[in-house]
């Protein structure tokens, strides 16, 4: 048999002297790195190797991973080669595992074949498909549908169909996977019996929509995935529609949210309706969507869903109406036959390693801990952890911030991940201690990053609902037995509040501004992060600012993927309360390092008083011009002009008011337009009809007002108008301006502030927060402004303030009476003398030293 394998020695490698690693390597071109281990395992076998340690370890591994590393793919041939060792282990070895060795191999082999379009031409796929099919004909086993078909294809003749195998599970078939199997009609019961199943649910952030519920149960469904848009699907539902070329509306089905609800809608009700339709969708996904034997990349088979369904919505659907009358035996053991189902592809098949792979091993690992009739469960949830720990290796910063940087999709995989914890603990399964604590320190940033109306900011690429992470808290305080988690969970009625308000993410970058615990809290969000791992935009240095009960400065977030030229806008600089130079925004999408590491240097200083951040902007800036096709938009825009910084600095005196001040350098003298952008938050309605509108604001070069009548205000009070223009723009198009993503796309202002200089410039402003009612507002008067060192006076009723601030080498600095050395320096002069301060060295009045708070 060794002869049917000799055309594959030319692939082949010598092994090198360790066992592959826990993980892959980070390094693509380290030693066991998918490919490389490939080839390893194909010489192995090739020498006749059997049932070495290495042999077995490599199998092993070979088998848990699929996908190289993060980021894109380097080695074309390396999911071929996988999975060809990978199947001629599971022929030709004696193990325990050797069947979801031949299964899964070949299910890559034939997804590989599929992708090379089955080119006989193809000398590696030739090869390596042939030496799978004649193993499995000497050896008289089953063999993938698909292989056999694809060899008909490529050597041109009709082959034996008697031996051929499938990934999905017939009802018959069910028992032979169980380590204790017995008969096939009493599988149901078993399921339906599991006491410890009954409680446990997944967590429910959406809550239960009765009006979607009944909606549903005529086929009217509600499609929520970057979209609020509902679609009539008369008798039956075609789980593949794809409206307005927009594949999240396939994504919206796949997910089966909509099912979810009708578990919370019969919990809230008790009414049976809800459990019959629940019921029947879940029979028609299944009778219409059978499992396919190669990778899906769209569809209801696509990966994402996969994971999703079992790890976010099957627990919930199951716990909530798994006792129902129309959740019957049959019903039950449906469920289990495509959970296993749900486990065989997702072993064969993972997506991009972002949030997918961390969602697509969340749901593996469920299935599998809500499979412990199985022979292979152990085996699954194994893979699936060691899955987990290798993604989360550094798809969460040390900090607890997902990678993605963006808090809609950090919760995405956060509660995920969760849903392994809350299942293991149902069941009593110890987790890894590590995994734990992770599961843990991710849920921090549902309570430090939410705004005081409660509602998760918005950077980046977020959910278009507005998401109040509470229940999300709550089910974390259950499980980690966390009393500030409790308290964000009740907001504030029960548990302890944190031990402090203002938080940063170091790590990551990502940083919040806090003054107390309470909806009338001020509060200012600051992004100083890498662009993150996907869900990207051109925002470095953006920041969400919320005072007086309501979102005053705001993250216009995005809507849909649909790619239009919102959608465009939205993903730029100009949707963001950033500067721009010469008109041209950020361009870190043309730098891949810059996913998941930023240039330059953050600065926290967090204090009783005050909070200090800054960060800085040293990627480079290019044209975003709109392409209608959105595969041409990452290579448009260029070069990048590398020749701008950008640093911002904001200085928080707590309770008060924000300084914000932007230094912009060049490597030129000569004139430069500046665009200063501020994204004036809509008024938020959510239950109305228009559920954002556009408030009322005053824009002069003076001074940018909201004056919304019974609201708290904001005035933006920029240090030097001389010079300055100003505009405001909402709902336009061709190019777009002024929009906001959230519950669809609404007018919104865009505020420019605009001015020609030579660079160096600073362009600062004071940010005011105004009780209802007020317009009083404290005048700036310039005392410095240069490339070190920018200084000014806030004063008016009740307030006399000095700021002054200081880049690295300034020395000591004299304004006016003051002589400072440090970093920044806010010197209020009444009603008492009181200096705030960063990194100071010496602060004088009158030549008389100060001692900083």
């Amino acid at each position: 048999m060794t002869m049917d394998l000799e055309p594959l020695r030319d692939y082949t490698t010598s092994a090198p002297d360790s066992l592959p690693p826990e993980i892959i390597p980070w390094e693509r071109r380290a030693p066991w790195n998918l490919d490389h281990t490939a080839r390893v395992t194909l010489g192995l076998l090739l020498d006749g190797d059997r049932d070495s340690d290495l042999l077995l370890a490599a199998a092993d591994y070979l088998l848990v991973f699929n996908k190289e590393g993060y980021t894109q793919d380097v080695y074309p041939d390396a999911l071929l080669l996988n999975g060809t060792a990978l199947a001629l282990c599971g022929y030709l070895c004696d193990h325990p595992e050797a069947d979801l060795w031949r299964v899964t191999g070949s299910a890559r082999l034939a997804t590989a074949a599929h992708e090379r379009r089955a080119a006989l031409s193809d000398t590696l796929l030739a090869r390596c498909l042939l030496a799978v099919c004649q193993v499995a004909d000497e050896l008289d086993a089953p063999i993938l549908a698909d292989l056999v078909t694809l060899r008909e294809r490529m050597w041109g003749r009709l082959l034996d169909h008697s031996r051929a195998e499938r990934l999905s599970v017939a009802e018959a078939e069910y028992p032979q996977h169980m380590a204790d199997p017995i008969p096939v009609e009493q599988v149901g019961e078993l399921m339906r019996s599991r006491v410890w199943q009954q409680g446990l649910r997944s967590v429910n952030f959406m809550g239960g929509d009765q009006e979607e519920a009944d909606n549903a149960c005529n086929n009217l469904i509600t499609l929520r995935a970057h979209m609020l848009v509902r679609h009539q699907f008369g008798s039956e539902i075609d789980w593949t529609l794809r409206l307005f070329d927009d594949k999240e509306s396939t994504v919206s089905l796949g997910a089966q949210s909509f099912i979810r609800n009708l578990a919370n809608v019969y919990a809230d009700t008790g009414d049976e309706q809800y459990a019959v339709h629940a019921a029947r969708l879940l029979w028609s996904f299944y009778r219409l969507n059978p499992l396919p034997n190669h990778h899906q990349y769209l569809g209801p088979w696509r990966t994402l869903e996969v994971g999703n369904r079992q790890c976010n919505m099957w627990p919930g659907i199951v716990g909530l109406m798994g006792q129902s009358e129309s959740f019957d035996a049959a019903t039950h053991a449906m469920m289990a036959r495509s959970r296993l189902e749900h486990l065989r592809y997702a072993l064969a098949y993972c997506g991009w390693t972002n949030n997918w792979y961390q969602v697509e091993a969340s749901g593996m690992a469920v299935a599998a801990l809500y499979s412990p009739e199985l022979t292979h469960a152990d085996a699954y949830l194994r893979i699936a952890l060691r899955r987990l720990k290798w993604i989360n290796s550094f798809a969460y910063y040390d900090d607890g911030f997902q990678f993605e940087l963006t808090h809609g999709y950090h919760v995405f995989p956060t509660v995920s991940i969760f849903a392994v914890v809350q299942a293991a603990q149902a069941r009593g399964v110890e987790l890894p201690a590590d995994f734990v604590g992770l599961v843990e320190r991710a849920h921090e940033m549902y309570l430090f990053a939410q705004q005081p109306d409660h509602f998760l900011p918005t950077f980046n690429d977020c959910n278009p609902n507005p998401m109040d992470p509470a229940p999300l808290l709550q089910a974390a305080a259950d499980a980690f037995e966390r009393d500030d988690f409790r308290w964000g969970a009740t907001h504030g009625a029960a548990g302890q509040a944190p031990d402090h308000t203002s938080h940063a993410w170091n790590s990551a970058g990502l940083y919040v501004m806090r003054d107390r615990w309470d909806e009338d809290a001020q509060y200012l969000h600051f992004d100083g992060a890498a662009w993150g791992a996907s869900h990207q935009h051109e925002d470095k240095l953006n920041f969400m600012l919320h005072a007086g009960g309501r979102l005053l400065i705001g993250d216009p977030n995005i809507y849909s993927y649909a790619w239009t030229e919102q959608t465009h806008y939205f993903k730029s600089s100009r949707a963001h309360n950033v500067v721009l130079i010469d008109g041209i925004g950020q361009a870190r999408r043309f730098n891949p390092e810059a996913r998941l590491m930023t240039q330059g240097r953050n600065e926290w200083v967090s204090q009783d008083g005050f909070d200090f951040v800054s960060s800085e902007y040293l990627e480079g800036f290019a044209p975003d011009p709109f392409q209608s096709d959105d595969r041409a938009q990452w290579h448009s825009g260029g070069p990048v002009d590398t020749r701008f910084q950008h640093r911002r600095a904001i200085f928080y005196l707590k309770p008060g008011y924000w300084i914000l001040c932007d230094l912009l350098r060049g490597d030129d003298t000569e004139p430069h337009t500046l665009e200063q952008l501020f994204h004036i938050a809509p008024i938020f309605d959510l239950p109305a009809a228009v559920p954002l509108r556009a408030g009322v604001v005053d824009v002069t070069p003076q001074g940018i007002v909201t004056r919304d009548p019974g609201l708290s205000n904001l005035a933006i009070l920029p240090v030097d108008s001389d010079g300055l223009s100003a505009r405001a723009q909402k709902g336009e198009t061709n190019p777009a301006r002024g929009w906001y993503g959230v519950m669809g796309e609404f007018p919104a202002w865009d505020v420019t502030l605009e001015t020609q200089t030579a660079l160096p410039a600073r362009l600062d402003a004071v940010l005011y927060p105004l009780d209802p009612g007020s317009e009083t507002y404290p005048a700036v008067t310039r005392l410095r402004a240069d490339a070190q060192v920018t200084a000014f006076r806030i004063s008016g009723a009740g307030i006399d303030d000095t700021f002054i601030l200081c880049e690295e080498e300034s020395g000591p600095v004299t304004v006016d009476d003051i002589t400072f050395e440090g970093r920044a320096l806010l010197l209020r002069h009444q009603p008492t003398l009181r200096a705030l301060a960063v990194n100071p060295v010496t602060v004088q009045v009158d030549g008389v030293e100060v001692t900083p708070e």
